[in-house]
């Protein structure tokens, strides 16, 4: 047996735009429409924050009542900072600086060679340069050179044996204590070596050297001169190396007698 085939009584023509909006549109959300009951602030919100307004206002007030000068000046000063960036705000951009100009380089003129030297460059001539002279190094005048002073009197104490002995050999008694202290006799003997042998044959602008072949026991003595008073007198000045350590004396002087004693202690 055959069935007949079912259909749907429903209208497969199109609704028009109208109708479909009619039907659908109103139940759709539109943006900006609440959903459900408005929310109402609870009475503990509104109390905290009537506390805190009033809070507020009573600190100000406190503020104001406890210092009015102070108060009033900080207010003057806020209203001139906010006056001053009003103006700064409105004030027009200066105008851009005028690029700066290229200096115009001076003109260079054409030198004026001697009529010798152009006549004898058109002839094919060779020309004769004079090679510059140098100025010969003058000697300073004895005018020009520094006066030198004479050197104080040593002051040696008597019951000082230390002192007395470095004068007796040469070096300047005011000597650190200490370093004269331990100079062994073999160290005073050569620092009277080393005075007597440069005074006798080392010439000024030079230094001797004593001992030459020197111990670590043994102290170094360096004998350089000075420019004296006289012709006569020969000053120098001796260093002093010991155990690490170096001393340089103050000048001492040797004139006329003093100088030939040297020559033969040599």
């Amino acid at each position: 047996m055959r069935t007949s085939a079912s259909y749907s009584s429903h209208s497969s023509s199109p609704l028009p735009f109208s109708a479909l909006q009619d039907r659908y549109f109103d139940d759709e959300l539109v943006a900006g429409e609440r959903i459900g009951a408005q929310i109402r602030p609870s009475r503990l919100r509104r109390f905290l924050r009537t506390l805190l307004i009033t809070g507020l206002i009573l600190g100000a007030g406190y503020i104001v009542a406890l210092d009015p000068a102070a108060w009033w000046q900080r207010a003057q000063w806020v209203g001139a900072q906010a006056g001053s960036l009003g103006a700064l705000l409105e004030s027009k951009p200066a105008s851009q600086a005028e690029p700066p100009t290229k200096a115009v380089p001076p003109r260079l003129e054409a030198l004026e060679t001697e009529p010798i030297k152009q006549a004898s460059i058109r002839a094919g001539q060779p020309m004769e340069i004079a090679a510059p002279t140098r100025p010969e190094p003058s000697e300073p005048a004895d005018s020009a050179l520094p006066e030198v002073q004479p050197l104080p009197p040593l002051v040696v104490d008597p019951n000082d044996p230390y002192q007395k002995r470095a004068e007796a050999v040469g070096l300047h008694p005011g000597l650190s204590r200490v370093l004269l202290a331990r100079l062994s006799a073999a160290d005073y003997r050569n620092a009277e070596h080393a005075i007597n042998t440069a005074i006798a044959n080392t010439p000024d602008g030079t230094f001797f050297t004593w001992p030459r072949q020197r111990t670590s026991d043994l102290a170094l003595f360096k004998v350089h001169f000075v420019r004296g008073v006289t012709p006569d007198c020969r000053r120098y000045v001796v260093t002093v190396a010991k155990d690490g350590w170096v001393t340089t004396a103050l000048p001492m002087e040797r004139c006329g007698p003093n100088l030939r004693q040297a020559a033969v202690r040599k």
